[in-house]
């Protein structure tokens, strides 16, 4: 029970990372007449990195996956048409964009291994470290 707890509350916190990046991703910075997308670059580095910090809490690459799953179903409702016509992620290039290189990085982000615990392995018993290098 106590896993399940932590999948539902890491999918809870990439729906809420989801909904907040998918409003701000409409932010540009304007440089020289050219617009950055500063608020979609900005909302997936947040993503990523919320990602990986859940799958390190969880203790699986399940954390990660159930997180990316709720950004991915919050950035996915944002895009579709309520019942008045309106939609916050639209079909323009820099909406588009944000959702397929979000939904790339965040595939990449559940792909990576968990850190271990030491960076150094253990050495056998009876055998001292470093023992065995030539």
């Amino acid at each position: 029970m106590r896993l399940a707890g932590r999948l539902l509350a890491v999918a809870m916190v990439g729906l809420l990372i989801g909904l907040v990046g998918g409003v701000g991703q409409w932010w540009t910075l304007d440089v020289a007449g050219v617009g950055l997308p500063v608020g979609a670059l900005l909302g997936i580095v947040t993503a990523a990195l919320v990602v990986r910090a859940c799958a390190w809490w969880v203790g699986s690459r399940a954390g990660a996956i159930a997180s990316a799953t709720g950004w991915l179903a919050a950035t996915l409702m944002l895009g579709t048409t309520s019942a008045s016509g309106d939609l916050i992620l639209s079909s323009g290039t820099r909406q588009v964009a944000y959702l397929i290189v979000g939904s790339m990085v965040l595939a990449a982000c559940c792909g990576f291994p968990l850190l271990p615990d030491e960076d150094a392995p253990e050495a056998a018993e009876g055998v001292p470290a470093g023992a065995g290098d030539a």
